[in-house]
């Protein structure tokens, strides 16, 4: 009975990754075509980890799970951070101006937190434990997972007010305002800075914002 029980748990996880991953391939892909940013952490990945479990894969599950939990607890702790991430003015005059989106991110957000519970409620049931146990299959302490989610929203949420108000934000912010004019705020929302040889690249994106828009203004550099 256990083993039947711990495969029905598995296809019923796996179906699900699957079907999900497929959703967001397609709308990636949409996305893509139509120049729309899109960013997602199952696509491919959910595909393949439903194919597994659907197989009976015991390691699988285990990995599956422990990052459910990371993945649910580090979702939990960024939106305790995320008031820290970008200024206030910002993040109301988002909201005031384009509260659909917000909308939809909300929804998108507790679906995600929902889908996380509920796989890693799943794969942590008894049958899959047992058999996980019984394979000889090395058990994951979900403890570590949460730790870890903890910790990289702790780091983000230090880091990234200290990246974009360091020296290079203060040059991406002079060429946005440069590009856009006095009349904005400016907020660096992303920036990758990587060096070959004796070569530094620099590029991103720039908000800037007033109370009558928010344009997003990309910027690029190179030094030698």
């Amino acid at each position: 009975m256990e083993p039947e029980a711990c495969r029905a748990i598995l296809k019923r996880v796996g179906w699900t990754l699957i079907v999900i991953g497929l959703i967001d391939v397609g709308v990636m892909v949409y996305c893509i075509v139509n120049r729309r940013s899109y960013s997602s952490s199952f696509n491919l990945f959910a595909v393949i980890a439903g194919i597994f479990l659907l197989r009976g894969g015991l390691r699988t599950a285990a990995l599956v799970r422990w990052f459910s939990v990371f993945m649910l607890v580090g979702f939990l702790a960024v939106a305790v951070v995320a008031p820290f991430l970008q200024p206030w003015d910002l993040s109301q005059t988002e909201l005031r101006l384009n509260p659909g989106t917000f909308v939809i991110g909300g929804i998108f957000y507790f679906f995600v937190l929902g889908l996380l519970f509920w796989v890693s409620r799943q794969l942590g049931l008894e049958p899959v434990q047992a058999a996980i146990t019984k394979a000889g299959v090395k058990r994951r302490d979900v403890r570590y997972a949460v730790a870890a989610g903890i910790g990289l929203a702790v780091l983000l949420g230090i880091s990234i007010p200290l990246i974009s108000n360091g020296e290079s934000a203060v040059r991406a912010k002079s060429i946005a305002l440069q590009e856009v004019g006095p009349r904005y705020q400016f907020h660096v929302s992303s920036i990758r800075i990587s060096s070959v040889g004796n070569r530094t690249n620099a590029s991103g994106v720039v908000t800037a914002w007033n109370h009558q828009e928010i344009r997003s203004v990309p910027f690029h550099w190179e030094d030698k």
